[in-house]
């Protein structure tokens, strides 16, 4: 096991979002030198993961619309956002729609204004549609730049610092070799970690790779505990965004009987229509609505009769009377995948979607760590307990321009540090040495250990959490790291990408479930069955640090 080869780059970009795209495409307009390395093709991962028929963006109206726009993220954030990078984003947005143009992406205004998902107030939302047209727009961009190199199928395992700041990393390539790559920064836009449960509405490269990458090299990882999780169709097509707002014509939600999965846990105060009439207007589940009662009951059957096949829903007739463009343009595109919400049986379930924390940022992409930036929905960004909706998107045009613009002045006084393949053979050293004396009581498949991490995760660490069930999932989780053999599939170049995947895993998933543990109470996304209230005394943001490769921190810090 030893590097295969070494590359130079200014600038190493690590993942093909939006947010990669735009952060590549300003450098390589600054004349910078560009590697961008994606695990599986350009333009991918949860910005061009085709759920619906569109992604939208929310828009800054105008100036008196700026004080509002922040305070809607503020009422949505129950305390846990960043005011400075809510800032940036909403005087700046108007120009990142602008800017789409740029990397080959021509969104549509909806007619107009309109309510994103959670927002108190209408401003206007434009969509995104036409991933396929939207790649090769991409890369007839990227062909433009000489100075911009691509690598496909390959994937960061590990970053090289040097007097404390980045100077490489090492790659596995489309060959499942080793390659150094000699740096002066790097940018990692990977995306969130959805893909470690079991059922989510991710594609499989969004596993939380960079944010290990990130705490390994240094950086603090926050809001971990607040994950969006969102109603998903499970039949008749699997994996498919359920459109809440459909939820206005919906009658009831029942089980493979026909018995009202609301009924017996709503309280006397709030109406079943009232319920399924608030749920309508957010996607994902939270605990700061009374809808909340929707998406606990299925979660709770579930966790009772370990049934995944969802949920029936009930609809009106009226559903597809509205002609309203909202409306036509998501039930058009069910159609075009055989789905009819009121001809069908449809079911839906809660599937892990969008994380809200990740690594903790200042309004440049700066992660703390010379040389080091994080974007998209990698970095926990402008959001809170609570995402509010539209801004994901446009999050990525703002600050990957903003880290492209601040990665340029840092380059002008960090050249490049002289890395030798041996310098990357004693980090491949280091790695193996981290994970000495592990695997030690058996043997699992590296595909295996994913797995059963991910039915872990998706059981002890959904929708309705408690001490008990977060505590048998790190203990399950541990007993798999410990029938996993790292160093033997490492070694072998066919499962060497597997080796790291499935040790990326198990580790994101005990930081993750840990972080659920420690705060004890209900806030936005997270939700303790055994703590059922906001508690004012966790009004503030628990970070995980890693003092060494094994040794992870947690605490609460008003930072």
């Amino acid at each position: 096991m030893e590097i295969s080869r070494k590359i130079k780059s200014e600038v190493l970009v690590v993942g093909s979002g939006l947010s990669g795209i735009k952060a590549s495409k300003e450098l390589a307009a600054m004349n910078r030198e560009i590697l961008m390395v994606t695990k599986t093709k350009l333009a991918s991962g949860s910005s061009f993961y085709p759920l619906k028929a569109s992604l939208g963006t929310q828009v800054t109206k105008d100036n008196a619309d700026k004080q509002v726009f922040l305070k809607d993220i503020e009422d949505l954030s129950c305390g846990m956002h960043r005011e400075d990078l809510a800032e940036v984003y909403v005087d700046k947005i108007p120009d990142g729609v602008k800017e789409y143009e740029d990397i080959g992406v021509f969104p549509k205004k909806l007619e107009g204004e309109r309510k994103a998902c959670f927002a108190n107030n209408a401003r206007d939302i434009y969509l995104l549609s036409d991933w396929d047209q939207i790649r090769e727009n991409v890369r007839t961009i990227f062909s433009a730049y000489d100075n911009l190199t691509l690598m496909q199928k390959t994937v960061v395992v590990s970053l090289i610092k040097r007097d404390e700041r980045i100077v490489g990393a090492i790659l596995l390539d489309d060959g499942n070799e080793f390659v150094l790559v000699e740096c002066s920064a790097v940018i990692l836009a990977s995306g969130g970690f959805g893909n470690i449960y079991k059922h989510n509405l991710n594609p499989a490269d969004v596993d939380g790779s960079g944010h290990i990458l990130a705490i390994e090299a240094g950086a603090k990882l926050v809001n971990m505990e607040f994950i969006q999780f969102i109603p998903g169709i499970t039949a008749p097509r699997y994996k498919t965004l359920f459109g809440e707002h459909t939820l206005m014509y919906c009658r009831d939600i029942v089980d493979d009987d026909g018995n009202s999965l609301l009924d017996p846990i709503l309280p006397d105060s709030l109406s079943k229509k009232a319920c399924l009439e608030i749920r309508s207007t957010h996607g994902p589940f939270t605990h700061s609505l009374e809808s909340k009662y929707f998406d606990i009951a299925m979660m709770k059957n579930i966790i009772a009769s370990n049934n995944e096949k969802g949920f029936t829903l009930i609809f009106a007739d009226e559903l597809y009377e509205n002609k309203e463009e909202f409306y036509t343009v998501y039930l058009d595109w069910l159609k075009g995948k055989n789905v009819h919400l009121v001809e069908n049986e449809v079911k839906i379930a809660p599937f892990a979607h969008a994380s809200n924390g990740g690594v903790f940022i200042n309004t440049f992409g700066r992660t703390g760590v010379n040389g080091l930036y994080a974007i998209g929905e990698l970095s926990s960004n402008i959001e809170g307990a609570n995402r509010l909706g539209g801004n994901s998107t446009g999050a990525c045009m703002v600050f990957g321009k903003r880290a492209a613009i601040d990665c340029d002045r840092y380059l002008q006084s960090a050249p490049m540090q002289e890395l030798t393949v041996n310098d990357g053979n004693l980090q491949l050293e280091q790695i193996l040495k981290a994970h000495d004396g592990r695997g030690n009581e058996g043997e699992l498949s590296a595909n295996a250990i994913v797995d059963k991490v991910r039915e872990i995760m998706w059981y002890k660490g959904n929708v309705v959490r408690s001490e008990q069930q977060l505590k048998q999932g790190i203990d399950e989780i541990q007993k798999c790291a410990n029938m996993f053999s790292f160093t033997e599939l490492v070694q072998n170049q066919h499962t060497r990408k597997l080796a790291f995947k499935a040790a990326n895993t198990i580790q994101l998933a005990q930081m993750v479930l840990r972080a659920m543990l420690e705060r004890r109470e209900s806030r936005g996304a997270h939700y303790r069955e055994d703590y059922p209230v906001e508690n004012p005394e966790y009004r503030k943001r628990l970070f995980l640090t890693q003092n060494d490769r094994k040794t992870v921190s947690l605490d609460f810090w008003d930072q």
